[in-house]
Parts: structure tokens; sequence; C-alpha cells
């Protein structure tokens, strides 16, 4: 888990990737057989002949100073007030004050007045204890961490390190053009985390999503079940009516590329205390391992 908590604490709220982009775009170019290409902070790392893409957003949720104190939200952070955070591009920390005023509540920073426009994020690290890694930003620091795991470990695969999710999902849908353009790839899985419910549970494996509020075409959903199946590795079944992914700009987009989300679930999404499973990270890795090489055939 070394890599996932490194890759934790490079900040990277949507719209501000340039770091987190930095440190893949050199991470992946020390790979042996790995080619890195770079648009603004996309970036893509393939080995081989890829025939399957794998996209992992690299955004997070986090704040926008405004005036008086005002924190502004990007992406959707749950709060509930004395959150510690810290500053993206200084050395400021403080913490989150809910306000009310005219009967709504609004976010405050309190501590050291910072710069208006000033990026901020939650500043837990993470910590690992038994069989569970807890804190900020594992959504989606666990997807690029195994999005990593995956291009080591396959001799056939493009990567696409994405801005963006959190927001607007422009960085997906410029991975969909050059994947379906430049490169001919027409099948992804979506390298994300999911949510702890009463019936996708932490501790049973990476979940396999059947649909959220979009659906994969179902074709390609059975092939992606059929290997997961034959692969060994436990997984769970999901299905739910809502819920966000780089899924949604491929499927919105207007290229012709089939996407399943496969990714393990967490507790108190998008938190200081998000929660995994350390195994089922591990389960999710070897997963990946077995998909992409059983779907390129």
């Amino acid at each position: 888990m070394d890599l996932l908590l490194q890759l934790q604490q490079i900040p990277g709220p949507s719209g501000d990737e340039g770091r987190i982009a930095d440190f893949l775009e050199g991470y992946c170019d020390a790979l042996d057989g790995v080619t890195v290409r770079r648009v603004g902070d996309l970036v893509l790392a393939q080995r081989g002949a890829p025939r399957v893409a794998v996209f992992a957003h690299t955004d997070t949720v986090g704040f926008t100073l405004a005036y008086d104190r005002r924190l502004v939200r990007i992406g959707g952070p749950h709060v509930e007030g004395d959150e510690r955070l810290r500053e993206v591009s200084g050395g400021l920390a403080a913490r989150l004050k809910l306000k009310q005023k005219d009967g709504a509540t609004e976010w405050r920073l309190s501590g050291k007045k910072g710069e208006a426009g000033s990026r901020w994020v939650y500043a837990a690290p993470l910590k690992i204890k038994k069989d569970t890694i807890s804190g900020p930003y594992l959504d989606n620091r666990a997807g690029v961490w195994n999005a990593l795991r995956t291009l080591e470990r396959c001799p056939d695969v493009a990567v696409f390190f994405t801005p963006g999710e959190e927001h607007t999902g422009r960085g997906a849908s410029l991975g969909a053009r050059i994947a379906c353009e430049e490169l001919g790839i027409r099948r992804a899985l979506i390298s994300d985390i999911t949510w702890h419910t009463d019936s996708i549970r932490c501790g049973k494996g990476p979940a396999v999503s059947l649909r959220d509020r979009y659906m994969p075409r179902q074709r390609f959903l059975d092939e992606v079940l059929a290997a997961a199946a034959r692969s060994g590795v436990p997984f769970q079944r999901e299905v739910e009516s809502d819920g966000g992914s780089d899924g949604h700009s491929l499927e919105r987009s207007s290229f012709p590329i089939d996407w399943v989300f496969v990714g393990a679930p967490q507790k108190r999404s998008h938190t200081p205390n998000e929660e995994c499973h350390v195994p089922d990270l591990h389960q999710m890795a070897d997963l990946y391992a077995h998909l992409v090489p059983a779907l390129s055939r």
C-alpha cells in the first residue's frame, strides 16, 4: 500500500490535477515497455498492442475559497463541520466551520485567512489498521493505484488517467476520442470506487456494476461477468439507480466504446473518513489483471 499512501498525499481537486498528472507521467515513463502521452492533465500510458482501455480519474472533491472566508464546493464533498483542511498551493492549514445565515448553512474557513480563489482539500493522511485503510480520497486514489498495477501486470493495455470526473467528465470524453480514433479501442473498464451499501459490502470483494444512473451495453457486460466468473476472484454484482463515473462520459460521447465499472466498495464517500478493506483492493487488482487480457481476445 506504500504507492497508494504516496498517491493520496498529492492534492488534485477538479481543475487542479497538474501535480498528480506530473507524478503519474514520471512514474509511468519509468516503467519498461510503457509509452506515455500527455494532453493537458490527461495522462495516457500504454503497453503493447492494447484492445482494452482502463479509465481512472485523478481528480478529487475539494473546496474553492471565495470571499469572507466562504468555501465553495468542488464536486460533492460531504461535511459535518470541523474537518481539517490544507491549502493546495501553499502551506496554510485550517478547519471547515458551519455557519447559519438567513436560514441556510454556509461553509466557512476557520484559521489563517487564505487568498480568494485558492483551492483547499481534506488534510488527513491515510491510515492502515489491520485489514482496513481509511482517510480521504480513496475515491479515487485507490482507482489510480489499481490502474497503475494493471499497467504493470498486463502486456497489452492502455490506461487513461483522466481529470475532471467529479465536475464535468471532460477528461474521459477526451480519452474516448483518443481511444477510438487513434488507438482503435472499443472497450473499457472504469477503475473507480463504489459505495458500501446493504447489498454491496466491504470485505466481500470488488463490485461489477450492472447499472447505475446509466447502463452499459448488455452484451459487453455479460462478457465481463463471464470473464470475472472464470477468474476465481470473488466479486459482487451491483445494481444502483444513481451515481456517476467516467463511464457516463463515455456513454454520452459520440464514440462507440463499451464500458463497465469495476471497483471496490468504500464507506463514507467524499468525507475525510472514507474506508476500504485492503483485501478488496488487492482482489480488485487481481480481477483487472484477469479481465484485461480476457477481454482483449
